[in-house]
């Protein structure tokens, strides 16, 4: 009963189908005590929730009589498998440090490090939420669903059945490049929702050009392995706290009261003068204050 199935879902959502869209697939898996159904949607420039979740709950009924058995719940996957999207980079080794001997080495590292992810999850999960760092911020700013976004990543990044990190980094010394790739399951909208009524929303949008889904998608994977990059790149060459301390002693600036033009003495003195807190921040200031 595909065909009239996928017919029946159709009708519970016409709209999509006049924009090119709609139910596109059917099939069914027993899983435990479980006969599954699923439906596989093209929303195009929409996220789909609502589309997918409209087209299930009208199959249930149908899929009743069809099977004799007892509907449990009619509800999208945020595990998107049909919206995989790959972004993937070469970098030449001189971007990495002006020393090749020191490039090399870092790019072996990074290398390393991506090992490292594939088979510790407990790096695997650092590892990937370093991705969601930069991920997670465009998604939130195209006014889409992070949420989603991440729940979808993170249980991809498990589907052999342990956490593994999401990207791949290959060194390749005969070419001096390094080699980066990330693949991730991205149902992103740019229609719907309420991309049309926030106004910051709409900004954003039109900051990247107003891409349609698929490009803005591919946006967002690349913005992932850029800040995975960094990342690994911090964490196998001067360490990772050394640009958190940046951020904590520009933060105890900002909390002291430092002007826009007193935030970079304020957080030179505070890094030379391990460990700081708030007090010595005010106090830096206030000794700033009075050389003025």
């Amino acid at each position: 009963a595909k065909e009239e199935l996928l017919q029946l879902a159709n009708q519970a959502y016409p709209s999509i189908v006049k924009r090119g869209g709609g139910a596109r697939d059917l099939w069914t898996e027993v899983k435990g005590d479980f006969l599954i159904c699923y439906l596989s949607v093209d929303p195009k420039e929409a996220m789909g929730a609502n589309m997918l979740n409209t087209m299930l709950e009208a199959l249930v009924n149908p899929l009743e009589d069809l099977s004799e058995g007892q509907g449990l719940m009619a509800i999208l996957s945020n595990l998107a498998t049909d919206a995989l999207v790959t972004a993937s980079c070469h970098i030449d080794y001189r971007f990495l440090s002006r020393d090749p001997k020191e490039a090399a080495e870092i790019a072996q590292k990074i290398a390393l490090a991506s090992q490292l992810a594939a088979v510790d999850p407990y790096r695997a999960a650092t590892h990937n939420k370093g991705i969601f760092n930069g991920i997670d911020a465009v998604v939130l700013a195209t006014g889409n669903d992070w949420r989603a976004i991440e729940a979808g990543g993170h249980t991809y990044a498990s589907r052999t059945g342990q956490a593994q990190g999401l990207s791949n980094w290959i060194a390749h010394p005969d070419q001096q490049v390094l080699e980066g790739q990330l693949t991730l399951p991205m149902p992103i909208a740019t229609k719907g929702g309420s991309i049309g009524l926030n106004p910051s929303v709409q900004v954003a949008h039109d900051l990247l050009g107003n891409p349609d889904a698929q490009t803005l998608a591919r946006i967002i994977v690349s913005v992932g392995l850029a800040q995975n990059f960094a990342a690994l790149k911090a964490l196998v060459s001067t360490g990772i706290q050394h640009g958190h301390m940046k951020l904590q002693a520009k933060s105890l600036a900002l909390l002291a009261g430092a002007s826009p033009s007193e935030v970079a003495p304020v957080v030179q003195a505070l890094l030379e003068d391990k460990p700081f807190n708030l007090e010595k921040a005010q106090a830096i200031l206030e000794n700033i204050r009075q050389i003025k």
